[in-house]
C-alpha cells in the first residue's frame, strides 16, 4: 500500500484540516455530535466520504491516506515516515500509540514527497 500513485490519485480530494476524531465523529457518531455548522456540514448520504491524512504509531510511524464513510474508514495508501522525522513526532506526542493528526513538519514532507 506504499505505492505513492495510490496516494497521489486521491490528492484534488484530501480534506487537509480532516482530523480522524472529527471523521469519526461525522460519520460513526450520528446524532452524538454537534457537527451543524459551516465548516463540517453533518453527513447527510451513503455516499459521502472524506479523504484525509493520519499518522499512525501503533508500530513503526507511517503516514496513512484514510477514506472515511459511514460504514468505517479504509486504507488507501501508507508512506513510512523517515526516522529523523519520526523520532521527533513520537517524542512530541510522548511516545503515545494510536491515530494522530500530522504536524506541520510532517504535512511539510509528505507535500514535498507527493510533489502537492
Amino acid at each position: 500500500m506504499s505505492d505513492e500513485n495510490a496516494c497521489k490519485q486521491w490528492l484534488n480530494e484530501v480534506n487537509w484540516d480532516m482530523v480522524h476524531t472529527d471523521a469519526v465523529t461525522m460519520y460513526l457518531e450520528w446524532g452524538n455530535n454537534n457537527w451543524r455548522d459551516a465548516m463540517r456540514p453533518p453527513v447527510t448520504g451513503s455516499d459521502d466520504y472524506s479523504i484525509y491524512f493520519v499518522v499512525d504509531t501503533w508500530e513503526e510511524p507511517k503516514v496513512v491516506l484514510m477514506k472515511m464513510t459511514k460504514y468505517g474508514s479504509t486504507t488507501l495508501c501508507e508512506k513510512k515516515l523517515p526516522d529523523d522525522l519520526s523520532a521527533q513526532y513520537m517524542h512530541e506526542i510522548g511516545g503515545l500509540k494510536g491515530i494522530h493528526e500530522l504536524t506541520p513538519s510532517i504535512r511539510k514532507w509528505l507535500e514535498e514527497e507527493l510533489d502537492v
